[in-house]
C-alpha cells in the first residue's frame, strides 16, 4: 500500500470520527434513512456480549445502544435517544453513558440496566470512568472543568479536581486511573494518577511541549501503556488539511521520572505492545514498521508490503492483515508482531462479502475480550470527498470461527 493510499485510509478513519461526533443537525446524507455502527463508535464486551452504538441518519437523527449476545446472535436495544451518545462503560449489570445536545452544548449522564429497564438520569456532566464504588464525571463551565466522584450507594458527589477544559480520562491500568491536562500558558502536558480510595489526583509527570504555531488544536494524550514498570504515553494532534494524526511516543522512567522521546510522527493513536516491546508504524514509509524493545531501549525496523486496500493491524503479539478481493471475499492473515511474517497463518479468516466494483472496501481487526471484531467498511471514493456507504461487523473467536454479525 503506497503512501497516498495509506493517507486516504487515514482520512477515512478521521472522517468517521468527525461524522460521529459532530452535532446531529450538520451532517447531510444522500439516503433517506441510513442506520450504521461506525468503525470508531464506542464499543465494549462483557460476559459474551458486545455493546455498541448505532446511529440512524435521515430527516431526523436518532441513536441507540444495543446488546449483541454472541452465542445466539440475538440483538436487544437497551435505549433509544434523539441525543448523540458519546461513550459508555459497564459496571456489573448497569450501563452508564453520556449524551450530548450540540445546539445547547449540554452533556448528560444516564444509566440503564442490561435488561433494558430502569433508565435514569445520573448527573449533568460528561461521564469519564468508573470503578467498583463510584462513577467519575466532569462538569465544564467556561474554561474550567471540575471532576466529580459520585458514589453508587449514597449518590453523593464529591469534587476531587478543578482544571481546564483539556482535562480528560485516558485509561485504567492496574486499577489506577490516568488523566491528562494541557496548560496553554506554560505549554506543559501533565499526567495525573488516581488510585483506589484516593481523594485527589496526583501528578505523575509534567512534560513541556514546543508548540507548532500552525497547529489548530492543543496536544492531547491518546493512549498510555505500562511495560516493565515504566509508563509510555503518546501525545499529539490532528493536523493539516486532511486532519491527520501526528503523535509522539514518550517513556517515563519509573526510577528517575524523566521523560524521553522514543519516536515522533506516529500516525496511529494507539500504543500497540506486548510484555516487552512496542510496535508502531512511521510516516516515512507505508511499508516500514518498527519494534521498540522496552528491555534494551533499542529500535529495529521491518518491512511488510501491503497492496491495494489491504490493512495492517497490530494487536499485541499478533499482527493481522485484512484484504478485500474486490469480488466476494474478505481474507485475514496473521503473523508474529515485529517480524516480517514469522508464523504466518494465511487467510485464517474468510468472510463472504459481495463487493460492488463502484466502491472501495476496507476491513480492519479489533479485539474485545477474547473476540476478534472485524468492521468491513464500504466507501464511495469517486467524488470530491469520500462518502460512507455501509459498515458490516463480524465477530469471530481467536481461531477465526465466525460467531455473529451486525450492522
Amino acid at each position: 500500500m503506497n503512501t497516498i493510499t495509506n493517507r486516504i485510509l487515514s482520512f477515512i478513519l478521521v472522517f468517521f470520527i468527525i461524522i460521529f461526533l459532530i452535532p446531529q443537525n450538520t451532517l447531510i446524507t444522500s439516503a433517506a434513512t441510513n442506520a450504521a455502527v461506525y468503525e470508531y463508535s464506542p464499543m465494549l464486551e462483557d460476559r459474551g456480549n458486545i455493546y455498541y452504538i448505532q446511529r440512524v441518519e435521515g430527516d431526523e437523527y436518532s441513536y441507540g445502544i444495543y446488546q449483541l449476545e454472541i452465542a445466539t446472535g440475538n440483538k436487544t436495544k437497551l435505549i433509544s435517544s434523539k441525543k448523540d451518545i458519546l461513550g459508555m462503560m459497564l459496571h456489573k449489570d448497569t450501563l452508564y453513558y453520556t449524551s450530548y445536545t450540540g445546539e445547547k452544548d449540554v452533556y448528560q449522564t444516564y444509566s440503564v440496566s442490561i435488561d433494558a429497564k430502569d433508565k435514569k438520569a445520573i448527573c449533568n456532566g460528561y461521564f469519564q470512568c468508573l470503578d467498583d464504588s463510584s462513577i467519575y464525571y466532569t462538569v465544564m463551565k467556561g474554561k474550567e472543568s471540575k471532576l466529580y466522584k459520585r458514589d453508587y450507594d449514597s449518590k453523593k458527589a464529591t469534587l476531587i479536581f478543578t482544571g481546564n477544559k483539556t482535562l480528560r480520562f485516558v485509561k485504567n491500568l492496574d486499577n489506577t486511573f490516568y488523566f491528562t491536562q494541557f496548560n496553554e500558558d506554560s505549554t506543559k502536558l501533565t499526567i495525573y494518577t488516581l488510585m483506589p480510595k484516593q481523594a485527589k489526583l496526583a501528578v505523575l509527570t509534567k512534560y513541556k511541549i514546543t508548540l507548532d504555531v500552525t497547529e489548530r488544536t492543543f496536544p492531547m494524550v491518546s493512549d498510555i501503556a505500562k511495560i516493565n514498570g515504566d509508563i509510555y504515553y503518546q501525545y499529539g494532534s490532528y493536523e493539516g488539511t486532511g486532519n491527520y494524526w501526528y503523535g509522539t511516543l514518550i517513556k517515563v522512567d519509573s526510577g528517575t521520572n524523566i521523560n524521553s522521546v522514543i519516536a515522533k510522527q506516529l500516525y496511529e493513536e494507539q500504543i500497540y505492545h506486548n510484555k516487552n516491546s512496542i510496535f508502531y508504524n512511521g510516516t516515512d514509509s507505508s511499508d516500514k514498521h518498527y519494534k521498540y524493545s522496552a528491555k534494551t531501549g533499542k529500535t529495529s525496523s521491518y518491512t511488510y508490503k501491503t497492496t491495494g486496500t489491504e490493512t495492517f493491524n497490530i494487536l499485541g503479539d499478533k499482527t493481522y492483515c485484512a484484504k478485500a478481493d474486490g469480488k466476494e471475499l474478505i481474507t485475514i492473515s496473521r503473523f508474529t508482531s515485529g517480524t516480517n511474517k514469522n508464523n504466518l497463518v494465511k487467510s485464517f479468516i474468510k468472510l463472504s462479502y459481495k463487493q460492488n466494483k463502484k466502491y472501495d472496501y476496507f476491513a480492519r481487526v479489533k479485539q474485545y475480550g477474547d473476540y476478534l471484531v472485524i468492521p468491513v467498511t464500504c466507501m464511495d471514493c469517486n467524488g470530491l470527498r469520500p462518502r460512507y456507504v455501509s459498515v458490516t461487523w463480524f465477530v469471530t473467536d481467536s481461531d477465526g470461527k465466525i460467531l455473529a454479525q451486525f450492522r
